[in-house]
């Protein structure tokens, strides 16, 4: 990376950036009609997220067990902040 930028600046622009794309990609699903597709996003999301905020992710997923916790993981990223 930019050796003018201090690695704590850059790790806080890194979380920043992962946590717009979370928030896109949980619109996107909350907003998919298709649940094959909203199921593969689903599990994108949740594989990029931090590892204290991943769902566990029963083995039978319905489209109300998604929108659950999609507002969960919502929530989760309006707490979570880089560290200082």
């Amino acid at each position: 990376m930019n050796e003018g930028i201090s690695l704590q600046t850059q790790e806080a622009l890194i979380n920043s950036y992962a946590r717009d794309t979370i928030s896109k990609l949980i619109e996107q699903c909350n907003s998919e009609p298709d649940i094959d597709k909203k199921i593969q996003l689903f599990h994108k999301i949740n594989f990029l997220l931090p590892k204290q905020y991943r769902v566990n992710i029963p083995s039978l997923i319905t489209d109300d067990y998604i929108d659950t916790a999609l507002y969960r993981m919502h929530q989760n990223m309006q707490v979570y902040r880089a560290p200082s």
